[in-house]
C-alpha cells in the first residue's frame, strides 16, 4: 500500500527528531511514536483511494450513524469485560495479586505523600481511552477494511479470511521480532474473531473496532496503573509467556468464547 511506503519515512524521521534507537526488536516505549505516523497517514490514504473510487466509507465498513456507534459501545463493554473476568479468575487462584490503583508501583517505599507520584487513575484512563480507540479503528479500517475488500475481490472468502488472519498476526513480528512468533497462532485466531464481528455486523466495522478498542484498553489501563502484582506461579500453558497473553489456554479460551457468541447470537 502507499500509505505504508509514506509512513515508513515518516516514522524514521520520528525516530531522528526524538533520538530514538532504531534496535531491533523495537523496543515496547518507542512502538507508538514509530506507529503513529503509519496510523496517521492510513485514513487518509483510503479517503484519497475512495475519491478516486468513487466510493463510499460505508464500503470499508465505516458509517457514523447511531447503529455504528451502538455496535462499537456493544463489542467494547464485551471485550473489556471479558478481560475483568479473566483477571478476577486469575486473583481468585491466586495468579495475581491486586495493587491499589491509587499507589503507584513504588509506594511500597516509605515517604510523604506517596499518591503525588504520578498521574491519578482518572487522568490514566483519560489517556489511554482515546488511544485504545484510535489504535483499534486504524486497524480494523486496515486489515479488517481495506485488506478485506481488496482480497474478497479475488479470493474465496474462505480463502480471505485465513489470509487476513494470518497477515494480521504476522504484521505484528515487525515490531516484536522473533521473540513474538509464540503469540502468532493466538493473534491469527484473534483476527479471525474480529473478522466475524465484522461478518455478523453485516459489513460494519463498529463491533470489530469496539471488541479491538475494549481489548486494548483494558489491558492498557490494567499496566498504566500496575493493577496487578505476581502471584503463585500459575501453569504457563494456562496464563502463558509473560508479556504474552496469547499464548496461554485461558486467554484463548477467552478469544473462542467471545467468537463461539458473535456465532450464536450475532
Amino acid at each position: 500500500m502507499s500509505w505504508i511506503a509514506l509512513g515508513i519515512p515518516a516514522s524514521l524521521l520520528v525516530a531522528r527528531i526524538g533520538q530514538i534507537p532504531l534496535t531491533y526488536p523495537v523496543a515496547p516505549q518507542h512502538k507508538l511514536p514509530l506507529l503513529l505516523p503509519l496510523y496517521l497517514l492510513a485514513p487518509v490514504a483510503v479517503e484519497v483511494h475512495r475519491r478516486l473510487e468513487a466510493g463510499a466509507w460505508s464500503d470499508y465498513g465505516i458509517a457514523w450513524n447511531q447503529s455504528f456507534g451502538w455496535l462499537m459501545v456493544v463489542g467494547f463493554a464485551i471485550a473489556a469485560g471479558g478481560v475483568v473476568a479473566l483477571v478476577a479468575l486469575q486473583l481468585s487462584l491466586g495468579w495475581r495479586r491486586w495493587r491499589s490503583p491509587i499507589a503507584p508501583p513504588h509506594s511500597e517505599v516509605p515517604g510523604p505523600n506517596p499518591e503525588s507520584a504520578g498521574p491519578s487513575p482518572g487522568v490514566v484512563l483519560l489517556a489511554v481511552l482515546p488511544l485504545a480507540l484510535f489504535v483499534g479503528w486504524i486497524e480494523e479500517l486496515v486489515f479488517r477494511g481495506v485488506l478485506v475488500n481488496g482480497l474478497a475481490q479475488a479470493w474465496p472468502v474462505w480463502l480471505m479470511a485465513i489470509a487476513v488472519s494470518l497477515i494480521f498476526a504476522v504484521s505484528h513480528l515487525v515490531w516484536d521480532g522473533p521473540a513474538g512468533a509464540p503469540q502468532l497462532p493466538g493473534l491469527a485466531v484473534m483476527g479471525a474473531v474480529l473478522l466475524l464481528a465484522r461478518w455478523v455486523a453485516g459489513g460494519s466495522l463498529g463491533l470489530a473496532w469496539g471488541l479491538h478498542a475494549g481489548w486494548v484498553f483494558a489491558i492498557a489501563a490494567i499496566d498504566a496503573l500496575a493493577l496487578l502484582k505476581p502471584g503463585q506461579d500459575g501453569p504457563l500453558w494456562l496464563v502463558g509467556l509473560p508479556d504474552q497473553p496469547l499464548t496461554g489456554v485461558l486467554p484463548l479460551g477467552l478469544l473462542g468464547l467471545t467468537g463461539l457468541g458473535l456465532w450464536l447470537f450475532g
